[in-house]
């Protein structure tokens, strides 16, 4: 057993859930795609706390899961702040973007939110070793790669195109191109 292993589990979790709750906007209330999604989670992540509160796995493994969940909880906290004046709409949402975050770590990454996610999943699996953490990880991170890739046709169709297509060369989706960085300083 390994209880701070499974705090850490819970806090990230419910962060995620405060943000599927709270945080996120929903113009034309909860679009299925994104009731799915909340539905997978919610199962993936109750079979994540309870794998990890029972995992009897190597203390070196739940180390560096936990690590993982706090890497996780650092960058979703860092994307809602840079967001918090006016809240992103939630995944598979049919809106058009009004405006384009660039601060944060969207500095970094153009989907911070999802690769937090993705860490989270990853996180849990490598704490607690469940076959089922790990068939979470490419059932949730392809949801969200999905989400990912609506949200950048989105930015294709608005008034905003040009300018995600300018932060799209210099921003990575998911890792960031720190060789560029330094370069794009200014923007």
């Amino acid at each position: 057993m390994h209880p701070a292993a499974t705090l850490t589990c819970i806090i990230v979790f419910s962060s995620f859930g405060w943000g599927v709750l709270r945080f996120f906007v929903k113009p034309g209330g909860p679009r299925w795609q994104a009731v799915i999604t909340a539905a997978l989670g919610l199962f993936f992540g109750a079979w994540h706390m309870l794998a990890i509160s029972s995992s009897t796995t190597d203390p070196w493994r739940v180390a560096l899961g936990m690590a993982a969940h706090v890497a996780s909880i650092v960058l979703f906290w860092s994307a809602v702040r840079a967001c918090e004046s006016r809240p992103l709409t939630a995944i598979f949402e049919a809106d058009l973007p009004v405006r384009l975050v660039r601060g944060g770590p969207y500095a970094y990454v153009r989907h911070p939110f999802y690769c937090a996610y993705a860490i989270f999943w990853f996180g849990g699996w490598v704490a607690s070793g469940s076959p089922v953490a790990l068939v979470s990880i490419p059932v949730m991170v392809g949801i969200y790669v999905h989400g990912a890739r609506e949200e950048e046709r989105k930015f294709s169709r608005s008034p905003l195109a040009q300018q995600y297509a300018d932060y799209r060369q210099r921003v990575g989706a998911w890792l960031p191109r720190l060789g560029r960085r330094k370069r794009n300083a200014g923007y």
